[in-house]
């Protein structure tokens, strides 16, 4: 009975921690090296366990700008230290995703900016219910209210002089598959940078970027008009039979199928369609 509360009290101090960092809205402060990032991290959490070890401590920096923020050569020094990358347009998702297959008690950072943070307060306090720790880190106000706490800023957690980058705990890649880089606007997986950069770059990436931006704005898709149709044959491969299935599940679902949105310009959309992509 003794070697059975002796295994659940280790298990129970180690815990798995998930960081997920938003880098376009903190991106690395000037003058810090990217290479000292995670151990950083490593050594800030470790620290609130008072030198306990964690469990698997997963990395991820997302952002939906990644080959111009943080640019191709830091995506490439965070991913050599075991951060996983993914191009993303916010963080629940993946904090629903791991939450999921790693039960409390466990630790959650979120490093993005107090707004974000407070779109997220509602999935926090469930996650806090449910018995996870989790700790918002953003940019440092300025002046900094003295009842914040040291660790809640993220120019501070990179350059504590007390973080003596002394680390235990076992960092793992978080990405789909075991992949460093990751979409999630298109569920694609890549091994190596240069496969991620060039399906950022490509059309069907640029396609489901738009049909995401579509649904969100209530563009109605099945209409031709609505679809930006003969950019590219690529383009049209992707566009037609996703406009042509939509069409026939409206058509199936009959009288009860909810109203056509109103049509809105889909021109108005400009992110993806860049002159000189």
């Amino acid at each position: 009975m003794n070697k059975n509360k002796n295994m659940a009290r280790e298990q129970h101090e180690e815990e798995n921690a998930l960081v997920i960092w938003n880098i376009s809205n903190c991106p690395i402060p000037d003058g810090h090296d990217p290479l000292q990032v995670v151990p950083r991290i490593q050594t800030a959490l470790e620290k609130l366990r008072r030198d306990r070890p964690y469990g698997p401590l997963s990395i991820t920096a997302i952002s939906n700008n990644l080959t111009e923020i943080p640019g191709e050569d830091v995506m490439r020094k965070l991913s050599s230290t075991g951060i996983s990358l993914k191009h993303a347009h916010g963080v629940q998702t993946d904090l629903y995703q791991w939450a999921s297959r790693n039960p409390p008690p466990a630790t959650i950072m979120v490093i993005t900016v107090h707004e974000e943070l407070e779109h997220l307060a509602s999935t926090f306090s469930g996650l806090e219910e449910e018995g996870y720790i989790i700790l918002p880190t953003y940019p440092q106000p300025n002046p900094a209210p003295p009842s914040l706490p040291k660790l809640c800023f993220w120019e501070t957690l990179l350059s504590d002089a007390d973080n003596k980058l002394v680390t235990t705990s076992r960092l793992i890649f978080h990405g789909t598959g075991g992949y460093p880089w990751s979409c999630s606007v298109c569920y694609f997986d890549a091994p190596i940078l240069e496969d991620f950069t060039n399906h950022l770059k490509s059309e069907t990436h640029a396609y489901f970027e738009w049909d995401r931006f579509a649904r969100k704005n209530k563009i109605d898709r099945t209409n031709p008009a609505n679809m930006q149709l003969g950019r590219s044959e690529e383009w049209d491969l992707l566009a037609k039979p996703d406009m042509i299935r939509r069409a026939e599940v409206l058509k199936l679902r009959g009288a009860f199928a909810p109203p056509r949105s109103r049509p809105v310009d889909a021109k108005s959309f400009k992110e993806p369609f860049k002159s000189g992509e």
